[in-house]
């Protein structure tokens, strides 16, 4: 968006945003001659172990995690070229049910012909790491081809293994190949590949690829050399499709990039909770870093970010100067969390680290029984009560292995499918590939589902259950936008009795998976009373559809408050409202005065709402929620009889009225732009200038349906993200794809005058960062002089799994505010990671006025509020040395308010923000 849009209706604007005061030498009555101790700085030797030899930095070599499924192994980046269907995947994590056994480990990649009617195309997985100029590698592979798939590798195909060396633009300055694999060599059988074979980058080969291109070889070396220049270090499987030579596939394996020489990037080992489910907050974030080449890692060199907050200041640390551990405690229950993880050596070489995890229980009251889907009964109706989770047979308490009896156990009609958990049972036992669990975790165990499971596909569950009245939770997963339904029964030797259905409207994908009650026949959750032995059957009727993972029983609250009504809903953007609204209903109970209780961005809101209705039903107003900003509400309803529910509620209260600006909408020609803009229309197929519009290195798997320059793509979930400018003008909305270290793209525009913050709509993956800059000069010209205004971080779940996050400084903690009016030129540039942003957006900030007095011991910073907003208050001690850290929060009640921090330098800098 290129100018303001009209507005139908006068909104109030936020009058608070962001103004700081610097403080030096205070005094208690006119801020001058407060003589504080000065900071004294110190200066030594750096002590630096030589080089040391490193394993193989790959991650994930074995390709066992995720295990099995039509995904991206993890730590891997998958690349294709924009010829392709992004929606059509030709590759697979198999196993040994695919024709071959893996050489290391269970499983291995595979990945077939993927040409779709184009032209060749080159494609396949690489990973990259830092590295500096003189370090030396050696890389390797092992590649096999099926006969009994299509009659194996395409004749004219073939696959190889290549290790790139680049700057820190991600430009190309060395490249070392494998001999390339094709179906000639032979068949049935893994053959080793070395990475031997240096090559020109001044004879560049055509591979039939308009986007990969790849450079004659010149010779044989018995190690790769880093040049001058080099930051990273990329290894690449890369599978070569040609056109009318399609059929079968490849297979990878014990993936190897050994550095032999030269300073090492340090390690990060032993993360936990590494991508897991129902993990206890009192475990916390645990994780090990260490430099194999001896090089000190500063504490300071230990970065921690959690759900979007910088909590490195936070951290436990304790170890060796090359080897630490490190701990952060600090997690609560029934929360999402994201956490990337950032070190840096002395030597600036750096390793980097994501997880995403949930503490118990997301959703669901705390689990009294789980039970795993494919621990179904076996050799007519046997079963175990508490079985160990064991992935080997011979164990009797283990279902591992077992075989059940058809029409009595399990009937299977689907057929097919793996065998991986019962090898020798017809009904399909697959990876699950949904996150880990602290139990598998710790018995060393892959988590499996039945797969698949349809056509009245049925298999039953005989326990000696306890004696109690349960609610049942399954957790399935269905493909996207897929739907499905399961049903429970009790088995009698006279009977059938049906108990409930589990169903899923519209799935995520085969492998994220969803907590879903069992309901009745009113759609309620199902009261399911249980009394020692007793046998349960899970049937794929009436719509099947479903891959089941595992069950749990809960105990069934039938008075348990029901809340209902919520807005906003949290569920879309741009839920403009001023009061936060919800209904509460007490079943066959009451609310006492203390029941209802809201926590709002971290304070305590619950004096101010306004409580309505009867005794055992009401209606809840918070009337003083802060327009055009993002929060997080956390409700917590208790009834009369002592039992409650606690829900989060993350939302934005942000108006559509925001001047935004669509990332696909950069300069064109060499620094023009559109000021009359309309959705979709403007920038459709104009053509921009590389250096001076925008800056993108081709990785592979691009495509360009709305222009050139950067890699776009339909914005997913059109039903929830549409904004109303898009609805009404009948435009498609895009995102960037691809967008890497080192690329950049320009906005000039003539933007509205004055001060604000600024939120960026993007998905990722895994921990990325974007910069945005003002270009001050040279806006048309390859010669462009930036000024730094501020970053976006944050965790990605996935290219179209979108979020709000807000400009900060490049601490990641304190807002940034941005002083913009007329012709401007502004520059997004991702820093780390893969970013898919969509649009960022100018919220109007106003200052806020700061005073200070010394208090004895202490400074006592004063400012006005309003009722209903957030402050945060930061300080920092340096402008340039340091980066601000939160200080307090406090709520605005109308009066000023006060906050006090204690003296401990020479000078001290504060911030106050709203929100």
């Amino acid at each position: 968006m290129r100018s303001l849009l009209p507005s139908p209706m006068r909104y109030m604007m936020n009058p608070f945003g962001d103004s700081f005061q610097f403080f030096r030498n205070l005094s208690a009555s006119k801020c001058t001659s407060l003589n504080l101790p000065l900071l004294a700085l110190g200066a030594g030797l750096m002590l630096v172990a030589g080089p040391a030899r490193a394993g193989n930095l790959l991650v994930n070599q074995g390709f066992e995690t995720p295990p099995s499924g039509q995904v991206v192994p993890a730590g891997w980046t998958y690349f294709a070229p924009p010829t392709l269907n992004p929606s059509v995947h030709h590759y697979w994590v198999a196993g040994p049910d695919y024709g071959a056994p893996a050489l290391f480990g269970t499983f291995f990649w595979k990945q077939w012909n993927a040409v779709d009617g184009g032209p060749n195309n080159v494609a396949g997985i690489y990973q990259t790491f830092s590295s500096a100029p003189g370090a030396t590698y050696q890389a390797s592979g092992w590649i096999f081809s099926n006969s009994a798939d299509a009659g194996g590798l395409g004749p004219s195909c073939s696959t190889w293994i290549e290790v790139a060396f680049l700057g820190a633009s991600s430009n190309l300055l060395a490249l070392y190949k494998s001999p390339p694999y094709s179906a000639s060599m032979g068949l049935d059988t893994w053959f080793p590949f070395s990475v031997t074979n240096a090559c020109d980058l001044s004879s560049p080969v055509s591979t039939g690829d308009p986007f990969f291109t790849t450079y004659a070889v010149t010779g044989s070396v018995s190690q790769l050399v880093a040049p001058i220049g080099t930051t990273k270090v990329r290894y690449r499987y890369a599978y070569l499709a040609v056109t009318n030579s399609l059929s079968g596939s490849a297979y990878l394996d014990n993936a190897v990039l050994n550095q032999t020489g030269g300073f090492i990037p340090p390690v990060i080992t032993n993360l936990f909770p590494a991508n897991m489910i129902f993990v206890n907050p009192s475990d916390g974030i645990t994780f090990n870093v260490s430099s194999p080449s001896g090089i000190t890692i500063n504490s300071t060199g230990i970065s921690l970010i959690v759900n979007g907050v910088n909590v490195s200041g936070s951290l436990v640390i304790t170890g060796s100067s090359s080897n630490k551990s490190v701990a952060y405690n600090g997690l609560q229950s029934n929360l999402t969390y994201t956490a990337a993880i950032t070190v840096t050596d002395t030597s600036n070489l750096t390793a980097s680290a994501s997880t995403y995890f949930e503490t118990t229980w997301i959703g669901i009251p705390p689990v009294t029984y789980l039970w795993e889907a494919e621990d179904f009964d076996f050799t007519n109706g046997l079963y175990l009560n508490n079985p160990d989770l064991c992935s080997v047979s011979g164990n009797p308490n283990c279902y591992f292995g077992k075989v059940g009896v058809e029409g009595v156990d399990e009937h299977n009609l689907s057929g097919g499918g793996s065998h991986l958990y019962r090898p020798n049972d017809a009904m399909g036992t697959a990876a699950s590939g949904d996150y880990q669990r602290k139990n598998l975790f710790v018995a060393n165990r892959l988590d499996y589902c039945i797969n698949p499971f349809n056509y009245g596909d049925w298999v039953n569950y005989t326990r000696d259950w306890p004696n109690s009245t349960n609610w049942v939770i399954a957790r399935l997963a269905t493909d996207i936008g897929f739907s499905g339904s399961l049903t429970l029964s009790r088995i009698t030797p006279t009977a059938t009795n049906d108990l409930g259905t589990f169903t899923i409207t519209s799935g995520h994908g085969w492998t994220t998976y969803d907590n879903v009650y069992l309901k009745d026949t009113n759609g309620n959750n199902a009261n399911i009373l249980l009394n020692g032995k007793a046998t349960l059957r899970l049937t794929s009727f009436p719509g099947g559809n479903l891959l089941p993972g595992c069950f749990m029983l809960v105990a069934a609250q039938p008075d348990l408050p029901i809340l209902s009504g919520m807005y906003p809903t949290g569920t879309r953007p741009f839920e403009y409202t001023n009061g936060l609204s919800f209904t509460v209903t007490a079943s066959g109970a009451t609310f006492p005065a203390d029941g209802i209780k809201v926590n709002l961005n971290g304070i305590d809101v619950s004096a101010s709402l306004l409580i309505t209705g009867p005794a055992s039903t009401k209606t809840v107003v918070y009337p003083k929620l802060q327009t055009n900003a993002p929060h997080t509400a956390i409700i917590t309803v208790t009834n009369s009889l002592g039992h409650g529910i606690r829900v989060t509620n993350s939302f934005d209260t942000f108006s559509q009225n925001n001047y935004m600006v669509e990332a696909e909408d950069f300069d064109y020609d060499g620094g023009q732009y559109v000021s009359d803009w309309t959705p979709y229309f403007s920038y459709v197929g104009k053509e921009a200038t590389t250096n001076i519009d925008f800056q993108h290195s081709l990785v592979g798997g691009e495509q360009f349906p709305y222009r050139n320059g950067i890699p776009q793509s339909l914005v997913q979930n059109y039903v929830v993200e549409a904004r109303s400018k898009f609805i009404d003008a009948g435009g498609t909305d895009y995102q960037l794809d691809w967008f890497g270290i080192g690329d950049w793209a320009n906005y000039t525009g003539v933007y509205p005058s004055g001060n604000f913050y600024v939120y960026i709509r993007s998905a990722g993956i895994g921990s990325y960062s974007m910069d945005l800059d003002q270009v001050i000069s040279g806006a048309t010209t390859v010669n462009q002089v930036t000024r730094r205004l501020g970053r976006w971080g944050a965790l990605g779940r996935g290219q179209n799994i979108y979020a709000w996050l807000p400009l900060t400084d490049e601490g990641l903690v304190a807002p940034a505010v941005v002083n913009l009016g007329g012709v401007n030129t502004l520059r997004l540039s991702t820093t780390t990671g893969l970013c898919y942003p969509n649009y960022f957006m100018l919220v109007p900030a106003a200052g806020i006025t700061l005073s200070a007095v010394r208090s004895g011991g202490n400074v006592s910073i004063s400012f006005p509020t309003q009722a209903g907003a957030t402050y945060r208050i930061f300080s920092r001690n340096d402008l340039t040395a340091s980066n601000w850290l939160l200080l307090a929060n406090v709520l605005g009640d109308g009066t000023a308010k006060t906050v006090s921090d204690a003296i401990t330098g020479s000078q001290r800098f504060f911030k106050v923000t709203s929100p």
